[in-house]
């Protein structure tokens, strides 16, 4: 008798709240790989910098701001 009904009801498709938390989640974990990728890059250009042929090229400003990005970003989170 209500079968018919019963299978109205189920043909409508409806989102479930964890499909959108699954997707926030897999934009952070996108995000947070990138932003760790650039700051390895970063770190990567600072210390050849640092420790390259380049440290008597650069300014003494330009020294002390990519000393200071090398320890920051050695000092971050993983």
């Amino acid at each position: 008798m209500d079968s018919s009904a019963d299978g109205e009801k189920n043909s409508v498709e409806t989102s479930l709240p964890e499909e959108s938390f699954k997707l926030a989640i897999l934009f952070n974990a996108f995000l947070y790989k990138a932003m760790n990728g650039l700051g390895m890059l970063a770190t990567i250009w600072a210390t050849v910098v640092l420790l390259g042929g380049f440290s008597t090229l650069v300014k003494q400003t330009d020294f002390w701001y990519v000393t200071v990005i090398a320890f920051v970003q050695s000092m971050g989170y993983e």
